[in-house]
């Protein structure tokens, strides 16, 4: 199926695939929508490597806030509090996540998960400042853009340009044109100027999350291609299908 024309085919439409076909029933052009929670957030982990390939087992606990399950748990349940996981738990895939039915987690709500309570037959799809403030701030997320900027360093070489087109690689299947990578250099360099003033900064950024950072790497280099791995998660092209 994937490999069909009509499923490869590009999701811009011209005049007269819309006036023939507005909705795409007939699917004369491909699909665009913002992709579900969970592709999102394992897509952020697949592209840093740390997302886990086990296929089965129990469910896991990932990062959430604190003292959010106390708030909707009788005294008395067997999930008052809520006990994150450590390790390779961490990050497993999304479909394995334990899901208390009347918490959800916030990261996973934010980006349209349903709720446990109702039936859900066709999820909803939106597009909110909210969602950014996950991707930028969650610390799944943060650790996610901190691995794919040791990623990015390790197999992209000592070149700004050559590590800007791996990363635009792995999260976009292409070398970003050059007025998307001119805005990356540009914001690479005010990081780097930020972090090299501001060292305590750059630790406490590359210090989120629990997997360790790479020590090999200097923590202002670190920290400011974290930033632009940030940056280039949030882009729609990167959370759109």
């Amino acid at each position: 199926m994937v490999m069909s024309a009509t499923y490869r085919q590009s999701s811009k439409a011209g005049p007269q695939q819309l006036a023939k076909d507005p909705r795409n029933q007939w699917l004369s052009h491909g699909p665009r929508f913002r992709m579900d929670a969970e592709m999102v957030r394992d897509i952020a982990l697949q592209s840093g490597g740390l997302l886990v390939q086990e296929i089965g087992g129990p469910s896991a606990k990932p990062y959430q806030p604190p003292s959010i399950w106390e708030q909707v748990s009788y005294p008395t349940s067997d999930t008052v509090r809520y006990v994150q996981d450590h390790g390779s738990s961490l990050h497993r895939r999304s479909m394995y996540t334990y899901v208390k039915r009347m918490a959800l987690l916030p990261n996973m709500d934010a980006f349209d998960a349903p709720a446990r309570d109702v039936v859900c037959t066709r999820r909803q799809r939106t597009d909110t400042p909210l969602q950014a403030l996950v991707t930028m701030n969650d610390v799944q997320w943060v650790e996610a853009a901190r691995a794919l900027a040791e990623r990015v360093i390790r197999e992209g070489g000592p070149g700004h340009e050559q590590r800007i087109d791996r990363m635009g690689l792995i999260l976009l299947s292409r070398v970003p044109p050059p007025p998307m990578a001119a805005v990356l250099e540009k914001s690479l360099g005010e990081m780097q100027k930020h972090y090299a003033a501001n060292p305590k900064d750059a630790r406490a950024l590359v210090s989120i999350g629990e997997k360790r950072r790479d020590s090999s790497i200097p923590e202002p280099e670190l920290a400011a291609w974290t930033m632009i791995a940030s940056e280039m998660l949030n882009l729609d092209e990167t959370l759109n299908k």
